[in-house]
């Protein structure tokens, strides 16, 4: 199985694989000893389109040289186009879309049976809420997805008509995971939704994403919970209360926000405006101390003008945001942006892109040299392939898969240990630290 996109994703690849494996099939990350490959995709922009059309004739390519490997498509990119996928290219042998990832047996066994079958319905099919016994990877840290879906409707954004209305899980499924994970060695969760901030809204009548933290807490081997994609119209205050007060969250938010404009929110239909977002961060940073801040942000959004690129390049310079990921606008269909004017070029997305990371960088570079000398405890989560005598390691102000790493020197560190560390360098966007 291979798994593309978001850690929403990574969490449907995984239940596949353990309901795939409680009957009886034997999970390999060699392709070519694979009786069948199954790819999970994505399907949210146009690059990650592309990426998971290039991995499916990847697949194809292997199946022509061994007719009796089948193929499954799964996945944002099924659940978006079953139609074309299933017409245009023969050589896949099953669809799978997200509401139906409980099928998964069923597909398998038919497929290998001969049979060529879609079973691709509403995305709301299980409600998003069932919870099955995991099969995760060999890493202390895993995902839990606490809802799926989303009711935010941003204008750009297809994920509503891909993965449908947003649904909580409810909170006794989401702690029976969390200790079935903790039970497996995981030390860290971190907290995954389209929108984690209205957790409950829709199942209990109110955001229950405070009390969900302090509940996971009580888990005893559980060390670090973070909270990824929250929404700034939806932070409450009794949300920063538990970010600061419980010692196992991470004193980390994500944040997206997409772009600081007024005009452009308005746009975008993000809810906030400019000085909204500018006291919601004065707050978490007055209440959260040692508050690592990450966001998102979209450059060449239609009708964006050089004033309003300037405005964000300066929020950004000006608000020195310690982790930052930007991406040039994706045209979607089935969103009201496809139908805006002034659709920017490419050339002119690419070149804002590369004007705001760059400006970004020098603030990382600036904090990255500051932290020399610090100590931080480090979560110790692989070897190094790349620096011999090296493992790597993050801290709190590190997530998983999208920030940088410390890389730490030493012979006999364990894999899921916590060690206290002191930073001696920086390389780009990665810290290197020796144990104390």
């Amino acid at each position: 199985m291979t798994n593309l996109g978001c850690p929403k994703n990574e969490v449907d690849g995984e239940s596949m694989a353990s309901l795939l494996c409680a009957k009886g099939y034997q999970m390999t990350e060699e392709k070519e000893r694979a009786d069948v490959l199954i790819l999970n995709t994505c399907g949210f922009i146009d690059s990650a389109k592309e990426e998971s059309i290039d991995e499916i004739f990847n697949l194809i390519s292997m199946k022509n040289k061994d007719e009796k490997k089948k193929i499954i498509v799964s996945g944002c990119l099924a659940q978006r186009y079953p139609e074309e996928l299933w017409k245009n290219i023969p050589e896949i042998d099953g669809l799978l879309g997200i509401g139906d990832i409980f099928e998964i047996n069923k597909l398998c066994s038919s497929i290998l049976e001969g049979k060529r079958l879609c079973l691709v319905s509403s995305p709301e099919k299980n409600n998003g809420r069932r919870t099955i016994k995991r099969k995760v990877q060999n890493r202390p840290y895993a995902y839990i997805k606490i809802a799926d879906g989303c009711d935010n409707h941003c204008s750009y954004c297809a994920i509503p008509s891909i993965r449908g209305k947003f649904r909580s899980k409810r909170t006794e499924g989401i702690l029976k995971e969390a200790r079935q994970l903790v039970d497996y060695g995981v030390k860290e969760i971190n907290l995954v939704a389209q929108d984690t901030t209205l957790y409950g809204t829709d199942i209990y009548g109110e955001k229950k994403l405070p009390q969900l933290l302090y509940l996971l807490s009580e888990i005893p081997k559980l060390r670090w919970i973070r909270l990824l994609y929250t929404h700034p119209a939806h932070f409450s205050d009794e949300l920063i209360e538990q970010v600061a007060s419980n010692p196992k969250v991470c004193k980390y938010v994500d944040l997206p926000l997409q772009h600081i404009c007024d005009e452009i929110l308005t746009q975008m239909n993000r809810r906030v405006k400019r000085r909204d977002v500018e006291q919601l961060i004065f707050k978490l940073r007055e209440r959260i101390p040692g508050l690592t801040l990450r966001t998102s942000l979209i450059v060449g959004f239609p009708g964006e003008k050089k004033k309003h690129f300037e405005e964000l390049v300066e929020f950004v310079e000006e608000t020195r945001f310690d982790k930052l990921g930007a991406f040039p606008y994706s045209r979607e269909e089935e969103t009201p942006a496809y139908n805006f004017k002034s659709q920017p070029s490419s050339k002119l997305k690419h070149r804002r892109l590369d004007q705001l990371m760059l400006a970004q960088q020098k603030i990382v570079f600036e904090e990255n040299k500051s932290k020399i000398g610090k100590t931080f405890t480090v979560l110790i989560e692989a070897k190094s392939k790349e620096r011999n005598g090296y493992f790597l390691g993050r801290s709190q102000a590190e997530a998983p898969e999208v920030d940088g790493v410390i890389l730490v020197k030493g012979n006999n560190l364990k894999i899921g240990e916590f060690v206290k560390v002191r930073i001696v360098d920086y390389c780009g966007y990665d810290l290197v630290a020796k144990v104390v």
